[in-house]
């Protein structure tokens, strides 16, 4: 129970940590910000549990086994591997939230066909998408092509092999 309970603490910590820096101040490369938040959060923060149990008054006691330490650890790493790997879809707006808010806001009177178009065109869906790509190398451009460099060709693999498994189609 001392890991859930220690883990979760944790891990909502170096949440609350991440909502209150990009509050004062917005990391250019938010991701790498998020694996040092989390990265050091559990570092001081495993320490304090382990260290001053009584920091923590829940009934609770931190265990000094090893086996526990690593459930610890691998919650902690769980948890916090699905938030960042999952922060980049909320970081900008998807094409999917952008229409789904455009319709919403026209209300009951509805979305005219031609005003989505001009709304979901290349500008605003696809050419932000493609400058994070280059600015966090993944691709680079060549007399006017985009080329994938060895991270982006990691990422389009893992993709691939992903959608074979699940027997999906190749476009998005």
């Amino acid at each position: 129970m001392s890991v859930l309970v220690y883990g979760m603490l944790l891990f909502i910590s170096a949440l609350l940590i991440h909502l209150v820096i990009w509050r004062l101040r917005l990391p250019k490369k938010q991701v790498n910000a998020l694996l040092m938040i989390f990265s050091l959060a559990f570092v001081l923060g495993a320490s304090l549990v382990f260290k001053y149990p009584e920091l923590i008054k829940w009934g609770i006691y931190s265990s000094i086994n090893i086996f526990e330490t690593f459930q610890l650890f691998f919650l902690y790493t769980a948890l916090s591997v699905a938030y960042i790997l999952s922060y980049p879809a909320v970081e900008v707006d998807s094409p999917t939230l952008i229409i789904i808010k455009a319709v919403f806001d026209s209300g009951a009177a509805g979305l005219d066909k031609s005003k989505l178009e001009r709304i979901a065109d290349n500008e605003l869906l696809i050419l932000p998408r493609i400058r994070d790509m280059v600015f966090d190398k993944m691709v680079y451009i060549k007399d006017g092509k985009y080329k994938l460099l060895p991270k982006g060709l990691i990422m389009a693999r893992l993709f691939l092999f992903y959608r074979n498994i699940i027997k999906g189609e190749k476009g998005g």
